[in-house]
């Protein structure tokens, strides 16, 4: 997943540099990029049934993340981009807890129509993945001699390859600043759970849930070029007869009386 996030982070620094460099007539291209807090409301009955089930408290399907997201392309057209964040929470119980911990990646592909509100739809999906972290904590140890002589935490990793449609408005109060609120539907297939080199299958075998991401995001779009033929003329600029020929003289037009 490392390749991935660096993949992601190479086309943000991309975006945000094609971004700021549309100062001028660019067809409607630019992009940009920025922070993107995110909140996801997931499904993880299955694996709240097998936590519980050992004594330990209940994972909160409720997760927050933070990372960033960027693109590149049409202010009204087709762009591509990438996006990515993590975050954990923590359940506990007397001396048991459990960290669930997330964190994706991906690419981003959309399609936008712009609005005469100054609005902007996009509908687009994020192909990428990712990974989850599980961490157990059976007890609290008494001494040095306890944490080695007895274990008390058992920690497992798996990862997962997910897709996420989803719908996006825009809103450019400045040139070079926008603000992007993003909801999606998270679905993921998940690899085996990892413990070194041990893989064991559990829980979930799908993760699905409800994202919602908001970004401030720093890049600019250049206008829309202006066909010269289709251009007004200049004001006070008036049209004067043009000769055929170096011999042709351009008949003066008689003063008004």
């Amino acid at each position: 997943m490392r390749s991935l996030g660096a993949i992601v982070a190479v086309v943000l620094m991309l975006a945000i540099s094609y971004g700021v460099s549309a100062d001028g007539p660019y067809n409607g291209a630019g992009g940009g990029g920025g922070p993107t807090p995110s909140i996801l409301f997931l499904d993880l009955g299955e694996l709240n049934a097998a936590v519980t089930a050992a004594g330990y408290p209940r994972i909160s399907e409720v997760l927050f993340t933070m990372g960033g997201s960027g693109y590149g392309g049409r202010s009204d057209g087709v762009r591509f981009g990438g996006t990515g964040g993590s975050g954990a929470t923590t359940s506990i119980s007397g001396e048991r807890s459990v960290r669930f911990g997330f964190e994706t990646y991906g690419l981003l592909i959309e399609k936008a129509a712009a609005s005469n509100s100054g609005l902007t739809i996009v509908l687009g999906a994020v192909l990428g993945g990712g990974s989850l972290d599980l961490r157990l904590i059976d007890r609290f140890p008494d001494s040095f001699e306890d944490a080695v002589g007895a274990p008390y935490v058992a920690s497992m990793t798996k990862g997962f390859y997910a897709l996420q449609p989803y719908v996006a408005f825009e809103a450019r109060p400045l040139r070079w600043m926008a603000t992007r609120f993003r909801v999606g539907f998270l679905w993921a297939l998940t690899d085996p759970w990892t413990f070194e080199e041990v893989e064991f299958s559990g829980p979930p075998r799908t993760l699905t849930g409800l994202v919602a991401s908001l970004t401030v995001q720093f890049g600019a779009h250049g206008e829309d070029d202006v066909d010269d033929e289709d251009a007004p003329p200049e004001e006070g600029v008036e049209d004067q007869p043009v000769p055929r020929s170096e011999s042709e003289e351009v008949p003066e037009e008689p003063p008004n009386e």
